[in-house]
């Protein structure tokens, strides 16, 4: 994570005590002023006869206290009644707090989210080339596959939770109850029949039956239980060798019916192989009987509380083999994310049009977003001012806006003052 965003939060506070500093500091000079003006007016009320140029001034003190005064109704109407006094018209902002959320948002969705405005910042900006030289920045690649190693960590803690394994063990029986297995085992027969790839598998059955057959040891099993069978011979001492005669035998002629079968496409063994499956797959699809039985092992499988544990047990060890090959070393996952990262590093620096493509890629997106979410978006702006507490909106409203409305009081006694003294002086010079 970078730096700053974890030290934002802070900055984020000190700037609002820094503003709600400077508020109070405006509005102690705004107040003070008005109190000044106040002061010079009753001082030139008191020696007014002794000096009568003290009646411009006099009248400057007056028309400020009396601008000060009028603007510091204006701004204090804005947030809250003047001295606790609801007075009407006063306490605009929280009395019409929906009306202003609602037109606040109705004025960024209408002159802020247009889809040709962001299509030009997006032109401007190009992202493909800007994802380019990010991505050929020494340890840009490392640097994102950290990232998306973390992300995938994140995802997968979030994942192991037993709520979610339920869901998971839940939708694979789902799944198997929904599963048709005598129409997919007769649909896989039917597809390995197609291209006889059942006469390989038939080859590869019987290659390891010649290569059993042939071991010395599967003669010797063979010739004991021959031997068993003909108990006459024990009497005579030939148990064991008309045993062992007899299994060279039946083994030689099995030898030489598999060598015939593996080299030999017309052999009856593969016929017959041939036409039984063809009757299972028949049977599969077709047999009530077959199917009623598959379904009863089905529907018993389903019931079985071991299949439910072994189902419980893998999304665990799922999550957890995901998890172990994202901290070792080798990790499979970051070498499949770091060479994808590579690969679309160098297909932007060489591919342009794969980049002009990228870009008309987001440019579509952003464009489809904004018209399809625009009016979301001004609503749920609308709707967050709406939630605010009235003294919570009152508050950040002042904080952001309250220092230049102090100016206003400060302009306001100001200019009071000079319009007041301007009439003073038109007054005394027409001679009235």
């Amino acid at each position: 994570m970078p730096p700053e965003s974890v030290s934002s939060p802070s900055l984020y506070f000190q700037a609002d005590a820094l503003k709600a500093q400077r508020l109070r500091h405006a509005r102690l000079f705004a107040t003070g002023l008005l109190l000044v003006m106040a002061l010079i007016y009753l001082t030139c009320l008191r020696y007014e006869h002794a000096a009568p140029a003290l009646g411009y001034v006099a009248a400057f003190a007056e028309a400020a206290m009396i601008g000060g005064l009028a603007d510091w109704f204006a701004v204090t109407a804005l947030f809250r009644y003047p001295l606790g006094v609801p007075i009407p018209h006063t306490a605009i902002i929280p009395k019409n707090k929906n009306r202003i959320a609602d037109n606040l948002g109705s004025f960024i969705e209408t002159h802020f989210l247009q889809p040709e405005q962001l299509l030009t910042r997006i032109d401007a900006f190009n992202p493909a080339r800007r994802l380019a030289i990010w991505l050929a920045r020494p340890g840009a690649k490392r640097e994102l596959t950290d990232q998306a190693a973390h992300f995938f960590t994140f995802v997968l803690g979030t994942l192991d939770d037993p709520r979610l394994a339920a869901i998971a063990r839940d939708l694979v029986l789902k799944s198997i109850a929904r599963a048709d297995f005598g129409g997919s085992a007769a649909m896989l027969i039917q597809l390995l029949r197609q291209d006889n790839r059942h006469q390989q598998i038939l080859d590869g059955v019987l290659r390891e039956l010649l290569a059993q057959l042939e071991s010395p040891k599967t003669q010797a099993y063979l010739a004991g239980l021959i031997a068993k069978e003909f108990d006459v011979l024990r009497w005579v001492a030939l148990d064991e060798a008309g045993g062992r005669y007899l299994a060279r035998k039946l083994v030689s002629a099995a030898l030489l019916e598999i060598d015939h079968a593996l080299v030999q496409p017309d052999h009856p063994l593969r016929a017959t192989f041939d036409r039984q499956l063809a009757e299972l797959a028949d049977n599969l699809q077709n047999d009530a009987a077959m199917r009623q039985k598959l379904e009863n092992w089905r529907d018993a499988l389903l019931a079985s509380p071991a299949l439910h544990e072994k189902l419980d047990g893998l999304w665990g060890t799922l999550l957890a083999s995901l998890q172990q090959d994202l901290t070792g070393e080798n990790s499979q996952i970051r070498s499949r994310v770091g060479a994808a990262i590579k690969q679309l590093g160098l297909r932007l620096h060489e591919d342009r049009a794969f980049g002009e493509w990228l870009n008309q890629q987001l440019r579509d997106f952003a464009s489809r977003s904004l018209v399809r979410y625009r009016s979301e978006i001004g609503r749920f702006i609308a709707d967050q001012l709406k939630a605010w507490d009235d003294k919570v909106l009152v508050e950040r409203l002042e904080l952001n806006v309250g220092i230049d409305l102090q100016f206003i009081r400060v302009n306001g006694t100001l200019v009071g003052g000079l319009i007041g003294l301007l009439i003073y002086s038109a007054r005394h010079g027409l001679g009235f």
